[in-house]
């Protein structure tokens, strides 16, 4: 009896060891497998590489690839110089993972400058090419070389165009005049003396906002009383935080023409994060629908059919602002005239084409908000919102073709005309062909 009972005893600690081998092994399966998945999904989160502008601000979010993960910048922002070309390890955590990444910072914008009139009298010694250029901006050192070497022995006026070069081979052209007097002539008789410009340096804006480059300057002439006045904004990139220089030209009757440079500065305001994520996603909708070969006109039809086949109509949104209405719109498909109106706004904005809000002013039916553009030609309604029934198709239609249709559905598009930009008159819809999805212009 007492064999058997050892026996028996024996066996039921072998079974039990068995089953604490078992449990210990699954745990440690489980706790790897955790870790494992943990790991990897971190770095599932992180880019291997990333393409910075120089400089431009460095921050953790740059680096992953969902904007909803809790990630702390590990190497240090103020280590690297941004203004400096070339790549840098990176270090980030990503919930409480350690990745790893690369920064490389590059130079691919061109210089500005804006452009000084030169007078020298004949037998002067040649001015540099530097002189002919004020403002010069660029985040790296700048060389002014002469594209065309200027006559400085031929009495009159003259044009000269100077290079601006910066260290990454980055160039930019700047035209100038050159006024050579006969020796000891007075710089007196006909009017000489170029238009004054007057405003700030710098502008500052809030990222997504609009930005008045009329309002910020004044110009003033000795003669004319209404000069004329340029503005070169092509290189400002309103939904990317950034230094961008602006050209302001003026001319007055007599030909006399001077040059100011100001800085529009872009800043992230509280709710930026989500700008920048609405930009992004703008970006990556456009990759898809568009391609280098299309024009604006193009480009602008591309995005209204997305936003009125794209999103599902359904009768509540978040109004607070057009930002958080564009992320709703492509974050979760669907949404009411704000979603679509802030989705074309984004796209249209991230596409570089002019556009403004238009919202409706009489509201005892019903509210509505939409979109005007400007091609080039003129500002048109565009109003992506799908309706029922025929003729709901909004794409550059004039004041006339959208009260047309307003009039007999409700006042669905009733708004005050002095509130926005001037309207285009005359139609382009006989360049559309709805049917076959293809612009004829």
């Amino acid at each position: 009896m007492n064999r058997e009972h050892y026996a028996r005893r024996a066996m039921k600690k072998r079974r039990r060891s068995r089953r604490l081998g078992v449990i210990c092994g699954c745990l440690t399966v489980i706790v790897l497998l955790t870790a494992f998945a943990a790991t990897r999904h971190g770095k599932e989160c992180v880019l291997e590489e990333v393409f910075l502008e120089a400089g431009r601000e460095i921050s953790a979010d740059l680096f992953l690839t969902r904007q909803t993960e809790e990630a702390v910048f590990l190497t240090g922002a103020s280590e690297i110089d941004t203004a400096v070309p070339g790549t840098y390890p990176i270090e980030i955590k990503v919930n409480g993972v350690i990745c790893r990444s690369r920064l490389t910072i590059q130079d691919t914008v061109a210089p500005a400058g804006a452009a000084v009139p030169v007078t020298v009298r004949l037998g002067d010694a040649p001015p540099e090419a530097s002189a002919f250029v004020g403002n010069i901006y660029d985040v790296t050192p700048v060389t002014a070389t002469f594209d065309n070497i200027p006559d400085f022995t031929a009495i009159g006026r003259q044009q000269v165009t100077v290079l601006l070069t910066d260290t990454s081979g980055n160039t930019a052209r700047v035209t100038s005049t050159l006024t050579v007097l006969a020796g000891g002539e007075p710089p007196g008789g006909a009017d000489t003396e170029a238009p004054v410009i007057v405003g700030p340096e710098e502008i500052r804006v809030l990222l997504g906002d609009a930005v008045s480059y009329r309002s910020a300057v004044t110009v003033t002439d000795n003669e004319d009383s209404n000069p004329t006045l340029e503005i070169d904004n092509s290189r400002v990139d309103l939904t990317k935080p950034g230094d961008y220089p602006v050209i302001y030209r003026a001319t007055d009757a007599a030909g006399n023409s001077s040059e100011k440079m100001i800085l529009v500065r872009i800043e992230k305001s509280s709710d930026a994060m989500v700008a920048e994520i609405v930009y992004n996603l703008a970006r990556e909708v456009l990759s898809e629908i568009t391609d280098e070969s299309m024009d604006d006109m193009q480009v602008a039809y591309a995005i209204y059919r997305w936003a009125k086949s794209n999103i599902s109509y359904v009768n509540t949104s978040d109004k607070s602002s057009w930002i958080s209405g564009a992320y709703q719109a492509f974050t979760q498909r669907r949404g009411d005239c704000f979603n679509y109106f802030a989705a074309a706004k984004a796209l249209l904005t991230a596409a570089g084409i002019e556009n403004a809000d238009i919202v409706k002013s009489d509201t005892s039916h019903s509210r509505h908000f939409w979109n005007l553009v400007n091609l080039g030609d003129g500002w048109y309604h565009f109003d992506c919102t799908p309706r029922k029934g025929e003729g709901d198709d909004f794409f550059l239609v004039t004041d006339e073709e959208l009260e047309a249709y307003s009039g007999t559905h409700n006042n669905s598009h009733v708004f005050d005309p002095s509130l926005y930009p001037e309207r285009s008159t005359v139609s382009v819809q006989d360049q559309i062909d709805y049917s076959a999805k293809v612009l004829r212009r």
